[in-house]
């Protein structure tokens, strides 16, 4: 015997199912996030420490990267967040270069 179908009780649960996963999903993304930002600040304190032990100034660094004074300022007190691209830039402006790589499994 066929069994009547529910749509009504059926959209409650997807409805429900959604909203689990959109919750998973934004804790994902909010923890990959806070992540990229720990690891960008980290970065930038290498990059700020190596300029300063090379005797660099922030001018120097902008004017051999092409980076405004300004940017470079709000960069290095963690105002702004930069794109690889700019990380790049100022290691290799102090004969540096970033190292990537892709790893199995999450990041402990």
């Amino acid at each position: 015997m066929l069994m009547p179908y529910d749509f009504r009780d059926n959209r409650t649960n997807y409805e429900k199912e959604k909203e689990v996963r959109e919750k998973r999903l934004s804790a994902y993304s909010e923890d990959i996030q806070k992540r990229t930002l720990e690891q960008s600040c980290e970065l930038i304190r290498q990059l700020v420490e190596e300029r300063q032990r090379q005797g660099m100034t922030q001018q120097e660094v902008a004017d051999i990267t092409g980076i405004l004074p300004s940017n470079l300022a709000r960069l290095e007190s963690g105002k702004r967040v930069p794109t690889l691209v700019v990380l790049q830039k100022y290691a290799s402006a102090l004969g540096k270069h970033i190292e990537l790589k892709l790893c199995d499994g999450a990041e402990e």
